[in-house]
């Protein structure tokens, strides 16, 4: 099913982890150079500003070979005019297997062709059948596609958006059951999600897909939060129930997406804590934020200033107690400095204080105690009396 070389890839994969342990001062800069030269590695961009370069440069490349089918066909076809989004995505699936081939793999050409090839397919489909349904059913099953073969993030996305929107479309446009209940089902396919992709992470075998499933795990997170968020819940009911909130109403079940909003990332925090899962800790963060704006967006109780100012000093207060509390462990959640954080500026010091110890002149080891003036055999007395 994978288009890649099983090889190819595991050369790949070997690389970067060389590359982390470099990071992580595990590896020696020249053991890194030996391992890179040994291995043959597929063609591929870790910058990212390289890769939106390319993908850019591959968007180019594609618009001009449409331009050139798009100058042929439409002469031909004047009814079905929606069957030449078909063909280019045809002629960008090809153009994807041709790069593959050549090795190029998260280099940016390669997705350029790749989200061609789909958005094309999707748009005509939409324009073959005028619904939404179809279109959220191609992008999930094409997402799974090239997301499995092509080993893609962004696929993953797709599919996972054209999954929950398969529910979200037949509770809504379908009535399959009232749309009160859209937000738990919401949260359960997020929670089904996200175990999901847990329990595919833990198979070494999928140790191509870690990345992908990361991704798909940081977006079912976030869907679990946002279904039980307060601002999302109101503002989906005054839209799809035409409910009318003034001030002496609420949405039904208020007190539970009050609760749900500020509990939500605080379970966050504690298994991204006692988990050591930077993801899900960074989710919490990210959700407790949009959970006071979420409040505030409706309850003013101060101006804008004063709740900057509070906010700053209890963000203070908290960041000065966790480090006090973490600062002298040595294992588990600490304070001390990550090994694959970027301590350039430690280094310079110490590279500084280096050079400083080397180049200053040595200390003044003369004796003050003075010998006699012998001559050249000794020290004894001089010659005079």
């Amino acid at each position: 099913m994978q288009a890649y070389n099983k090889y190819d890839l595991e050369n790949y994969f070997l690389a970067e982890e060389a590359k982390e342990l470099y990071q992580k001062k595990f590896l020696p800069k020249e053991q890194l150079q030996k391992i890179s030269t040994q291995l043959v590695q597929l063609k591929s961009n870790s910058n990212i500003f390289f890769r939106i370069g390319f993908f850019l440069l591959g968007n180019f490349l594609f618009s001009s070979v449409i331009s050139a089918f798009a100058v042929i066909l439409l002469q031909a076809i004047t009814d079905q005019y929606q069957i030449i989004f078909f063909l280019y995505a045809i002629v960008a699936y090809i153009g994807l297997e041709v790069l593959v081939r050549m090795k190029f793999f998260r280099h940016g050409l390669d997705d350029a062709f790749l989200l061609s090839a789909q958005i094309s397919f999707l748009i005509g489909v939409g324009i073959l059948t005028e619904a939404i349904l179809p279109v959220l059913l191609s992008m999930f099953v094409l997402g799974v596609f090239f997301a499995i073969r092509f080993i893609n993030t962004i696929s993953a996305i797709m599919a996972f958006l054209g999954f929950v929107g398969i529910f979200f479309n037949v509770i809504v446009e379908h009535d399959f059951m009232p749309k009160f209940y859209l937000s738990f089902v919401g949260l359960i396919l997020a929670v089904l999600v996200y175990f999901g992709a847990v329990h595919l992470h833990k198979n070494q075998n999928f140790y191509p897909y870690f990345k992908t499933l990361d991704s798909i795990r940081f977006a079912s997170l976030l869907l679990g939060y946002l279904s039980m968020n307060y601002l999302v819940v109101r503002e989906m009911s005054e839209s799809l129930l035409e409910l009318t909130i003034t001030n002496t109403s609420d949405v039904p079940f208020a007190i539970v997406f009050y609760v749900f909003t500020f509990l939500i990332p605080l379970l966050y925090f504690f298994f991204g804590i006692t988990r050591k899962d930077k993801l899900v800790l960074y989710s919490g963060l990210l959700t407790l934020a949009f959970g006071f704006y979420s409040i505030r967006y409706y309850y003013h109780f101060f101006p804008m200033e004063y709740v900057m100012v509070i906010c700053g000093i209890l963000l203070f207060c908290l960041a000065y107690l966790i480090i006090q509390k973490l600062k002298f462990k040595t294992e588990g959640i600490t304070f001390q400095p990550d090994r694959d954080s970027d301590n350039s500026s430690l280094l310079n010091a110490q590279a500084v204080l280096s050079l400083a110890n080397a180049t200053s002149p040595p200390p003044n080891q003369a004796n003050p105690m003075e010998f006699g003036g012998g001559g050249f055999s000794g020290g004894g007395a001089g010659e005079k009396f």
